[in-house]
């Protein structure tokens, strides 16, 4: 399934018109990398089949007619999933668990693989990348 982001991208550039942006962020393999057991740790748990780094989607959004104005890591990922698993240890427990129960079909606590996205992001592992790319005119 590697092939569905390279469709997404495609796709959007399919559709903005010559001289449109294209503008969006996703969850990335940060710069450290991941190893092949956390890349299927991480990916079983979100439910993605694969995950893209910054030059991936720098490469996916070049080639298809889209040269790349902005593409960095936001630096937001690690706080993020900090401020979720303070909320939810402080207030959103049940409501954090019954949305698990919801995506996932389990009683699961996401609690465990939540603190391990979190040394993940920590570690410069996953990340969020902003990307803005202008279609060719």
């Amino acid at each position: 399934m590697w092939w569905i982001r390279r469709k997404l991208i495609a796709e959007a550039a399919r559709l903005v018109k010559p001289g449109g942006l294209i503008a969006f962020t996703d969850w990335i393999e940060g710069p450290a990398g991941l190893s092949q057991s956390e890349a299927e740790r991480f990916l079983a748990f979100m439910k993605f089949p694969n995950i893209q780094d910054l030059q991936g989607y720098k490469g996916l959004l070049a080639a298809n007619g889209c040269p790349v104005q902005v593409a960095e890591d936001t630096g937001r990922f690690g706080p993020y999933v900090d401020l979720y698993l303070d909320m939810l240890n402080r207030q959103l427990t049940y409501d954090a668990a019954a949305d698990h129960r919801v995506r996932h079909g389990t009683d699961a606590s996401a609690g465990g693989e939540m603190v391990f996205m979190q040394q993940l992001a920590h570690a410069g592992k996953i990340a969020q990348g902003i990307f803005i790319a202008r279609k060719k005119q």
